[in-house]
């Protein structure tokens, strides 16, 4: 179920032409690290999502999207490219933590790990048992 929620909830992005433009890493990388956070957080009872940093880093993004021009998100020229590579990323972090069969004990323990480890994804959460 996880699986399922972070593929659909993470590559629901409008497709462009495959050799468009590369989408700036700023944008893959907070959409993957907010969009795993959120399916840890929604998975697991001693996770949180810490809103500050979200909104935070909502906000910084919207701003820095902004700054390059891009102001509506279908107007994303490179979506496709943004697609493939969140959806990577998403599998890259399913693997590590073999959540390809997620368990309670498992996601707890990949969002716990991350948080510990002090990563972008870590970031995003709070461990709400401390």
């Amino acid at each position: 179920m996880i699986r399922a929620a972070l593929l659909l909830g993470l590559t629901a992005m409008p497709a462009l032409a495959q050799d468009g433009p590369r989408a700036p890493d700023y944008f893959v990388d907070v959409v993957v690290a907010s969009g795993i956070a959120q399916q840890l957080a929604l998975s697991c009872p001693d996770l949180s999502l810490n809103p500050q940093t979200v909104a935070k880093d909502s906000d910084d993004l919207l701003n820095r999207l902004a700054d390059d021009g891009i102001t509506d998100p279908n107007s994303m020229p490179w979506a496709e490219d943004a697609n493939a590579r969140i959806d990577t990323q998403v599998q890259d972090f399913l693997l590590q933590y073999r959540l390809d069969e997620p368990s309670e004990e498992k996601v707890c323990g990949a969002g716990k790990t991350e948080i510990l480890n002090e990563t972008t994804v870590g970031r995003y959460l709070l461990d709400v048992t401390e």
